[in-house]
């Protein structure tokens, strides 16, 4: 038997600093430097927060990553393309509260440009929901986001995912089948790209108004008993913040809170 031959590794000094640029639909903002050879670099991925586009801390909890596509040996930079998103498991954690339903979607998407998605989506209601109306907010979650891709290029589809636009537009939708405390498209991951795919700059323009059709039956059709006054409730819970920072404030454990259906 032969011996197998040892891949040569690179040394330090064969090795060079590179730049990592963000994509156009990132502003081609520098995200940091890797060093490594040209053999190497190309197919690797980098990870920053959003928080380092926007300088704004609620952006802290959200990771994004770019995979190197090429690489510019006299400007010392490589090009990126955006590789997928995901937020830390301590915020995923806290959207979910005791006595509360999580509705979760994972659906493969094509954008207009032929670009494929992975997303992974949930909704969370204030109180415990009933099963027919999980599978009816988690219908809208789907329909939604396959419009949104259908209608848009890739570009402008990540940045809908990004920055909360689609998770605003279901938010408004399913919290008519049930009061949503929240609604985040929480992970995404770049599935496949198609031949010739380009990088191009988003336009500023505002994303349309998406409508879905929902049939609901008697079972998703919330009952007087559990109807929920979104408004009580938050008062309810300020309350009880006050009683228990202050012991001479007393709260009526008993106060009955009549839910409403917007």
């Amino acid at each position: 038997m032969t011996p197998k031959a040892r891949k040569k590794k690179d040394s330090f000094k064969e090795k060079n600093w590179y730049q990592v640029i963000s994509p156009k639909s990132f502003k081609n903002i520098p995200i940091g430097e890797i060093i490594g050879s040209d053999n190497n670099i190309i197919g690797r991925v980098i990870e920053t927060s959003l928080y380092d586009f926007t300088e704004s801390y609620k952006d802290i909890n959200l990771k994004l990553k770019f995979k190197v596509v090429s690489i510019n040996e006299e400007a010392s930079t490589c090009q990126t393309i955006f590789f997928g998103h995901s937020y830390s498991n301590d915020y995923v954690r806290g959207l979910v509260g005791r006595g509360t339903s999580k509705v979760q979607t994972i659906t493969n998407l094509t954008t207009q440009d032929k670009y494929v998605y992975r997303v992974t989506t949930i909704c969370t209601t204030i109180k415990r929901a009933r099963s027919s109306q999980e599978i009816l907010i988690r219908k809208i979650m789907s329909e939604i986001l396959k419009k949104f891709a259908k209608s848009n290029n890739h570009e402008k589809f990540v940045k809908g995912i990004i920055y909360g636009e689609f998770q605003h537009q279901i938010q408004r939708i399913a919290k008519t089948i049930y009061p949503l405390s929240s609604s985040t498209v929480i992970k995404s991951k770049l599935i496949s790209i198609p031949e010739g795919g380009e990088d191009r700059e988003v336009p500023d323009d505002q994303f349309e108004i998406v409508d879905v059709e929902v049939k609901r039956s008697r079972k998703s059709e919330m009952r007087r008993t559990e109807r929920i006054n979104v408004k009580k409730l938050a008062q309810k819970s300020t309350k009880k913040v006050v009683a228990e920072e202050n012991k001479d404030v007393s709260v009526g454990d008993d106060e009955e809170i009549t839910l409403e259906e917007e």
